[in-house]
């Protein structure tokens, strides 16, 4: 069920009951009517103002957001074209030999050498790299 954010008063225009001593009915109930049409109008533009001044203010925060980010855009393509080849290429070497540390084989043993069958120690028919304690 949707909540309701602004509600236009009054709903119902022309549900008054007359008073016994109105003369002319038809008139009192043209100028009920039109008073009601006013103070119906009334709280409409009031709520308008408000649904305009909620645009205004996202439309205004997106432009902050949007300037914030074209600034550091900005920054960041200074700080590119600033940005030597050489000192690349040496950091490109620090991290391909980072890259080669990260998969060094670890000698790690599931069964230690006092469990290995004396064949297996004597021909090297296992990789220590892939036991684990």
């Amino acid at each position: 069920m949707p909540l309701v954010k602004r509600n236009i008063e009054p709903r119902h225009l022309c549900r008054e009951a007359l008073p016994e001593t109105i003369s002319n009915e038809l008139e009192c109930v043209t100028n009920n009517t039109l008073s009601a049409i006013i103070h119906q109008l009334s709280s409409l533009s009031k709520h308008a103002e408000d649904v305009f001044g909620e645009l205004f203010n996202e439309a205004n925060t997106f432009y902050l957001r949007a300037n914030s980010l074209q600034d550091r855009i900005d920054r960041l393509a200074i700080k590119v074209t600033q940005l030597d080849s050489s000192v690349e290429e040496g950091q490109s070497k620090v991290k391909s030999q980072r890259s080669h540390a990260l998969y060094q084989k670890w000698d790690a043993y599931l069964i230690g050498y006092s469990r290995l069958n004396l064949t297996c120690i004597r021909n090297n028919s296992y990789n220590k790299s892939y036991l684990i304690i």
